[in-house]
């Protein structure tokens, strides 16, 4: 089932950016992560049922993990740059499930 390393890609992003955003000081991550973590939670649930809104969610999942990683990523501390390269790979993992559910 490819929905399952979607599943796991979204749980460890929003374990990683909840993380991050409760370590967050001066970086000023705690929105974005924040966000990403929610979305990538809610997404998860839905991707667990198949339920219709997947598609819009999906799109809207996958723009927050890259503005996530993409802000998260210009900071060196550790959670950081665990919440950028979690966001990175949730993002990666969603394209590829939609490729496969589209083909």
């Amino acid at each position: 089932m490819p929905h399952l390393d979607s599943i796991k890609a979204c749980a460890e992003s929003a374990a990683a950016c909840t993380n991050c955003a409760e370590m967050a000081g001066q970086e000023g991550c705690s929105k974005k992560c924040r966000a990403n973590a929610a979305l990538a939670s809610c997404t998860a649930q839905l991707l667990s049922i198949d339920a219709p809104q997947l598609d819009s969610m999906i799109e809207l999942t996958m723009n927050s993990a890259q503005t996530c990683a993409d802000h998260c990523g210009k900071h060196s501390a550790d959670h950081c740059k665990a919440c950028a390269d979690s966001a990175r790979r949730l993002s990666v993992a969603l394209r590829n499930y939609k490729e496969q559910a589209s083909s």
